[in-house]
């Protein structure tokens, strides 16, 4: 009897845990950032021109932050617990310029707003970032347009406009080795922006 009554005292308790959701632990978030340097860094080159880089726009859904995966099907999946630090728009911004300064083309490299009088501009857009595991076997696959611009002249002149489109195969879908597919394939567009400028630059 004792047993039994000890059971019926317990059981609301028992209850009342398994249907609230927000007494169970969440698992932590983890952040990521996109790191994509270029293998030798070289000084700037004085006798070469200042590059603006514009903003680097997003297309629909390139701004999340969580790591969006393409199912079979054509479904998308944002991780909400894995999650870039900041916008990728914002990080690839960074890694671009740096890139770019790394080159030795350029006199200098700079962004929107400072003193400098450039003379040359790139305006990039990332158009997609996501894992796709529709593939076999699955890849990171980073989408991304640039348009170059001549500031030479009233209005500007396009010297270029440029489609890039890479792939990095996944030894799995773990979000650590989907951000490592997304760095290897942005190297290889940011290489294909760089030879675009060898002869204007």
């Amino acid at each position: 009897m004792r047993e039994r009554r000890a059971l019926l005292l317990a059981a609301p308790a028992l209850l009342s845990a398994c249907a609230n959701p927000l007494s169970q632990p969440f698992p932590e978030k983890t952040f990521f950032v996109l790191e994509a340097r270029r293998p030798q860094r070289l000084p700037p080159n004085p006798r070469g021109r200042v590059l603006q880089l514009r903003t680097v726009a997003a297309g629909p859904g390139a701004e999340l932050r969580g790591i969006v995966t393409r199912l079979p099907g054509g479904q998308q999946r944002a991780d909400f617990w894995n999650e870039f630090f900041a916008a990728p728009p914002a990080l690839i911004q960074d890694q671009l310029r740096q890139w770019l300064a790394d080159s030795g083309l350029f006199a200098a490299v700079v962004d929107q707003g400072t003193r400098a009088t450039p003379s040359l501009a790139l305006e990039p857009v990332l158009n997609a970032l996501f894992a796709d595991a529709a593939e076999t076997p699955p890849v990171a696959r980073v989408q991304m347009q640039t348009l170059t611009l001549g500031l030479d002249r009233t209005p500007p002149r396009v010297l270029a406009e440029r489609q890039h489109d890479r792939r990095a195969p996944l030894p799995s879908l773990a979000p650590a080795a989907i951000v490592a597919g997304f760095n290897q394939a942005l190297a290889a567009i940011f290489a294909e922006i760089e030879a675009s400028f060898r002869g204007v630059a």
